[in-house]
């Protein structure tokens, strides 16, 4: 699974350089999704919410790999720095299962919506049966529904837009595969633009 950390610009050189140091709680990322504006969300969030002092960010991008797990992959509410949480995912292939969970289970809620299914259900684990009741439904008749789903923006930004992935561990420089840039241009592209003035 390809994910994102999202770190200011100043740091950036360094990261490169060394890799992606991991904090007291763990290394913080996030899905690549290939949704540009869900692939951004935390850095949004960061610029927008007052947590942080407005700043550029660039996003590393690299691969998960079993030597960075365990990891907890959920909302961000009840795994800050400031909170203890567990890292229950103890395996790459159970990370995957995870998030392909929740997209269902996201799947499944949606449909209760539209059909107006579940109002009465107080009990999370009774209305979590039966949303997936719903999405495996759903699949079951339409096979493609839930890749559809994958590529449609508004019903990933529900399923995904405020979860996380924290990995126990520090990821070296050699597994960066690339860097998102906050802005639309960087680096040479810039640089001329700033020369020339055009």
């Amino acid at each position: 699974m390809l994910t994102v950390h999202w770190t200011p610009v100043s740091k950036t050189k360094n990261i490169l350089k060394n890799g992606i140091t991991k904090s007291k709680k763990g290394l913080y990322c996030f899905p690549l999704t290939g949704h540009k504006a869900i692939d951004r969300w935390w850095l949004y969030f960061f610029n927008h919410c007052g947590v942080r002092q407005r700043m550029k960010y660039n996003g590393i991008v690299f691969r998960i790999k079993q030597q960075d797990l365990p990891a907890y992959f959920g909302h961000w509410i009840g795994a800050t720095n400031r909170d203890i949480f567990k890292k229950e995912i103890k395996t790459v292939k159970q990370l995957g299962v995870e998030f392909k969970n929740n997209i269902t289970w996201r799947l499944g809620e949606m449909l209760a919506r539209q059909a107006n299914l579940g109002n009465d259900i107080y009990d999370f684990d009774q209305r979590s049966e039966l949303h997936l009741k719903l999405a495996e439904q759903e699949i079951a008749k339409s096979p493609k529904s839930l890749a559809d789903k994958l590529n449609d923006l508004d019903f990933m930004t529900f399923a995904l837009e405020d979860y996380q992935i924290v990995l126990t561990n520090s990821v070296p420089a050699d597994r960066i595969v690339k860097l998102i840039p906050q802005g639309d241009e960087f680096g040479r592209v810039k640089r001329l633009k700033e020369k020339y003035g055009t």
